[in-house]
């Protein structure tokens, strides 16, 4: 977060990051996740902004059991 906040990024963070450091549950947090959007809604903001869903790419994984040559 320090980085994203002295070059003026974006630090994005995925529900496994959060659980890790809130220690909540994945319902837990979903749960408060829903809270906040619609507290923001309220206040007139885009939730979106915020919170933003990301489905999981498709990823490759090799195993080199001799190693590399």
């Amino acid at each position: 977060m320090s980085l994203a906040s002295a070059f003026n990024e974006h630090e994005y963070f995925s529900l496994d990051d959060v659980m890790t450091i809130t220690g909540e549950s994945r319902e837990e947090l979903l749960q408060r996740i829903e809270q906040c959007r619609q507290e923001l809604i309220e206040a007139g903001e885009n939730p979106d902004e915020y919170f933003k869903p990301v489905e999981p790419q498709r990823t490759a994984v090799y195993y080199f059991p001799n190693g590399l040559h």
